[in-house]
């Protein structure tokens, strides 16, 4: 069992409301480019991605007791489901160092024992309707130009059928949702391009454990992201990790949520999650640039408004702000200010500037040094979301 970590409470008592993480990263495929896959091979940034998010939950409160672990802008935090449990596969199957320093081993990424592992998250998650579910894959992915099919890191070991290294995203959605009524959501961070192989296939790939698609689901809540849209691939960056993972955890350290009434905490849900992804997903790339990824439309059900993470101040939002023509950066200062507070003034000589600034009603603008050209101003201005990019003409 690749079992990193266990709360205390959830030991003594499974049934307890909790927040469980199953991580998957699949980087060595070494049987792949024999099966005569596509040229697909091996992969760089899985390993590391499924190990940045498994920092991201471990660093928290939860994954550090009794030390006070970072606060919650930069880990996780949700006091209503605690983190409870996360169990980690990956390849290479190197021993994964948590936050606090301590060598774990790692089972490699296979198709069987991803199907062990996600009984036994689903197993975790049992029948309490307050528990979290997050399942994540970062690895090698296809399409049949409607559906998804992720594969498992020993693809092209069984060389008489190799497809059954990999399995159908959607179905094993449905089959988790009639095992539980906790909330569940599924960040896939894999490629969606179209495959005539699986397309041909005799036996398609299934869902990683058996059931039914008929009847009530338990789950009403639950939802899928894909780092990207049908027919089309996800990147990486070739010595980091998946574009769709760095956006994911930028959006969680403290760039969304939703104030609860009467609270100081701020809800982060899988609707605001997403937006805010693809906001930062979208500034990890050139407009011109080939490898243009965005996001794939959501799949699931349920208002996606339950907290997944909690934040215990107002969110934040990146402001970039420019001047045009570029040739007035030299005498230029973009400013941000609030309240009748003195001028927050940096110079954009060296090009676009960044504000992070909590969310509420912000003053901010363009003036130049010496008069080059009139004051342009943005009065008052109500930031709510992740991601603000705003350049004033100025010529």
């Amino acid at each position: 069992m690749a079992l990193i970590f266990e709360s205390d409470a959830v030991r003594q008592d499974p049934t307890l409301a909790a927040t469980h993480v199953l991580l998957v990263g699949c980087s060595e495929y070494p049987s792949l480019a024999a099966a005569g896959y596509g040229g697909g091979g091996q992969l760089t940034s899985p390993r590391r991605s499924a190990d940045e998010m498994a920092n991201w939950f471990l660093a928290g409160p939860d994954g550090r007791a009794p030390e006070a672990g970072l606060p919650p802008e930069q880990a996780f935090n949700n006091p209503d489901a605690p983190l409870g449990s996360l169990e980690m596969l990956t390849s290479p199957g190197q021993d994964y160092v948590t936050p606090a320093g301590v060598s774990m081993m790692v089972e490699r990424s296979t198709v069987a024992n991803l199907r062990e592992a996600y009984k036994r998250w689903l197993a975790r998650l049992a029948d309490n309707p307050a528990s979290r579910g997050i399942f994540y894959f970062c690895g090698h992915g296809v399409g049949d130009g409607v559906d998804q099919f992720l594969i498992a890191d020993d693809f092209g070991d069984n060389d008489d059928d190799p497809w059954t290294a990999s399995f159908h995203v959607s179905n094993t959605c449905q089959v988790a949702i009639r095992k539980t009524r906790a909330s569940l959501i599924f960040l896939i961070d894999a490629c969606m391009e179209f495959s005539p192989d699986v397309v041909f296939q005799i036996n398609q790939p299934q869902a990683l454990v058996g059931g039914k698609k008929s009847g009530d689901p338990l789950c009403t809540d639950w939802v899928v992201l894909r780092a990207t849209t049908t027919n089309r691939l996800a990147y990486a960056d070739p010595h980091g990790t998946a574009r769709f993972t760095s956006a994911l955890l930028q959006a969680l350290r403290g760039h969304c949520g939703q104030q609860r009434a009467g609270h100081n905490l701020f809800d982060v849900t899988a609707a605001q999650l997403r937006e805010a992804t693809a906001a930062f997903l979208a500034r990890l790339q050139q407009p011109a640039d080939s490898q243009w990824q965005k996001m794939g439309t959501p799949q699931g059900e349920g208002t996606w408004n339950l907290g997944l993470h909690v934040l215990t101040k107002r969110p934040t939002t990146l402001v970039e702000l420019d001047v045009d023509p570029q040739g007035f950066r030299p005498v230029a200062q973009a400013f941000m200010q609030r309240n009748g507070s003195p001028r927050d003034s940096r110079p954009l000589a060296a090009g676009p500037v960044q504000f992070f600034v909590p969310w509420g009603e912000w003053t901010y603008g363009a003036t130049a040094v010496g008069g080059g050209f009139a004051e342009q101003t943005c009065p008052e201005q109500l930031l709510s979301r992740a991601v603000l990019t705003h350049t004033f003409s100025v010529g």
